[in-house]
Parts: C-alpha cells; sequence; structure tokens
C-alpha cells in the first residue's frame, strides 16, 4: 500500500506516476487518495511549472491516478481548475495558504483553497469515488467569506451535486469566482 504525505515530491511518487506527469511540470504536492474498495489505490498529485509566482502564474493541475490491479497506477482523470492558482487569491496563494491543500476521507477528497491575509475566504471543492460508475464525481462546493474587521457577518454559500445530473472530476469548474 501506498503512503504518501502533501509533502511528497516528484522523487517519492512511483516511477510510473513520475512518467505520466505532464512535460514542463513539477510536483506542489501529492497524498494517498481514498481507497477504492477490492484494495485499489488512488493518488492525488497537484502539479504546477517551476516559474509559479502571483506575477507569473502557472496552472495547478490536478492528476488522479489509480493503480490497475497489484500492477501500475494510470492516469484516470484531470482538472486544471480546481486547484486556484497563486495570483488568484489578492495577495495570498490560495493552496499554499490552505490548511492542508487536500484532504482525503474515505472515498472522498477535498481541494481546499483558502486565504486569509486582506480578504478572508475559503473554497472547498469535494468529489468522491463513485464504485457503480467507476469514475470520480463532484460532490460539494462550499464557499465562505469572512469580515473580521468589519463586523460583518460571514457569507457562505454550499452547491451540492444534482445527482441526476453528475458532473464528473475532469468536468467541474467553479460556478463561483472567490
Amino acid at each position: 500500500m501506498l503512503a504518501l504525505t502533501f509533502q511528497a515530491t516528484a522523487a517519492d511518487l512511483p516511477k510510473d506516476v513520475q512518467a505520466q506527469l505532464p512535460k514542463g511540470f513539477e510536483v506542489m504536492q501529492s497524498r494517498t487518495g481514498p481507497q477504492l474498495g477490492d484494495r485499489r489505490e488512488s493518488l492525488l498529485v497537484v502539479v504546477h511549472q517551476a516559474t509559479d509566482t502571483r506575477e507569473q502564474p502557472s496552472p495547478r493541475p490536478l492528476l488522479i491516478f489509480e493503480r490497475q490491479g497489484e500492477g501500475d497506477f494510470k492516469l484516470i482523470a484531470r482538472n486544471d481548475t480546481v486547484v486556484l492558482r497563486a495570483d488568484q487569491g489578492g495577495q495570498c496563494d490560495p493552496f499554499e495558504d490552505a490548511d492542508e491543500g487536500l484532504a482525503v476521507k474515505g472515498l472522498y477528497f477535498t481541494v481546499e483553497n483558502a486565504v486569509a491575509c486582506g480578504s478572508h475566504w475559503s473554497d472547498f471543492v469535494t468529489f468522491r469515488y463513485d464504485a457503480n460508475a467507476s469514475r470520480w464525481l463532484f460532490s460539494s462546493e462550499i464557499l465562505t467569506s469572512s469580515f473580521p474587521l468589519e463586523g460583518k457577518p460571514d457569507k457562505t454559500s454550499v452547491t451540492r451535486a444534482n445527482k441526476a445530473s453528475p458532473v464528473s472530476f475532469a468536468d467541474w469548474r467553479s460556478e463561483h469566482s472567490p
């Protein structure tokens, strides 16, 4: 069983995963993803370009790999927008400044984008593994804005998945802009 924490680097990843990373990108964060049943493993990897700064932001694709039986990991899904770019948090990096960046529980994982410098907000997007469909689906997005210096109440909006019209991980795009 693979056990990676969110600080794992490309060198910590299996060789078959390293070979599937997009050219010109390096690992920003990775961690063991949800266990998928039948002792199958998943792996979550966020990549970015080495020159990723607020002044020169890089896309930050989130890649989902699944181990194929007892063999190699295969890239199953990719989303280029769920991890926010360095310039999408005002004066702070919304992904690097978040508590964990990626959180995993059961068959769910959450991408945590948040800032608490100047503006205070968090945008937590959760996906789940649907064993019946053998695919990753959007579950919820919780966007919270806080105004600690203005004496205003926090604002929270919650978007939940529409079970009649599921959205795949790869197709998900936020309806909100922090």
